[in-house]
């Protein structure tokens, strides 16, 4: 018997992992297969961040889970800015009814180079407690200095979550 065209794909995994692992999963195999490394302008940097947080929210909310349980931040660096030149620094993306304090945030920056999206993710459903709290990145930039930063931002934010970011 053959199979309606627009019938979903089930996939083996699905079954062996937690909702919020799938929406993950799903979320991640989205991602371009290459990166173009350029420099973003701040509405394309604030409008790429918006937009992927708001489909992540939505594939958490259409699994069944809870979409506050998911964060973003978008992890810049501002070269050119006197007293600033090493340091990796992040934007908290609050919920959509608060998102002028961001863009404001935003839009003040000095001359930043836009390098991803930490979005952080909790997990109700996993019994172990080190698989809660999950950091993964979305990059912007594919060079070996962008993906050291957003690795950092992303190590201190398993290490103290918000309260360790540069907000």
């Amino acid at each position: 018997m053959l199979e309606p065209q627009n019938a979903r794909k089930i996939n083996p995994l699905d079954g062996m992992m937690t909702r919020a692992q799938v929406v993950r999963r799903k979320f991640n195999a989205s991602r371009p297969r290459t990166i173009q490394n350029r420099v973003l302008s701040k509405l394309e940097a604030m409008a790429r961040t918006m937009e992927l947080f708001d489909k992540l929210r939505s594939a958490m909310a259409a699994e069944g889970l809870n979409k506050e349980d998911v964060l973003a931040h978008l992890v810049f660096v501002q070269p050119q800015t006197p007293g600033l030149e090493d340091k990796v620094r992040t934007a908290f993306l609050p919920s959509p009814e608060k998102i002028g304090t961001f863009v404001d945030k935003i839009m003040a920056l000095d001359n930043p180079v836009f390098l991803g999206v930490l979005f952080g993710q909790y997990d109700h459903e996993t019994d172990k407690e080190d698989k809660k709290r999950v950091a993964f990145l979305w990059p912007f930039r594919a060079d070996p200095k962008s993906e050291r930063a957003l690795l950092a931002a992303r190590r201190g934010f398993v290490r103290g979550g918000n309260k360790a970011l540069d907000n």
